[in-house]
């Protein structure tokens, strides 16, 4: 019965059973990730969303003394909806590049002095 069902999913029998059998790591697995995302989120609110994955990675090194990989942090920030806050463009910047306020002048003289 077994691999008729695996047959009509398309999955081998080993895979199947494999995957049965690492259901207590799964979970084991889980449960440490909700850990983190309640670290990770601290570290986000104490900085008022303004914090990325490389600014959490480096608080929790420095102040929770917890080494994590910012791929892991990324991944659970991701799962959790924590997104940071970008800045926001300069607009006097955007203004003086479209009014080209400080563009060069053209080359007249081409070093012709006298």
């Amino acid at each position: 019965m077994t691999r008729y069902l695996c047959e009509l999913v398309e999955v081998s029998p080993s895979g199947y059973y494999r995957w049965l059998g690492t259901e207590e790591d799964r979970q084991l697995r889980a449960a440490a990730d909700e850990q983190d995302i309640l670290l990770i989120k601290q570290h986000f609110d104490a900085l008022r969303g303004k914090a990325g994955a490389l600014v959490i990675k480096m608080r929790l090194e420095q102040i929770s003394g917890v080494v994590m990989n910012h791929k892991k942090i990324r991944r659970l920030m991701k799962k959790a909806g924590l997104v940071a806050v970008i800045r926001q463009a300069n607009p006097y910047r955007k203004m003086a590049k479209a009014t080209q306020e400080h563009k060069t002048c053209p080359n007249l003289l081409e070093r012709k002095f006298d």
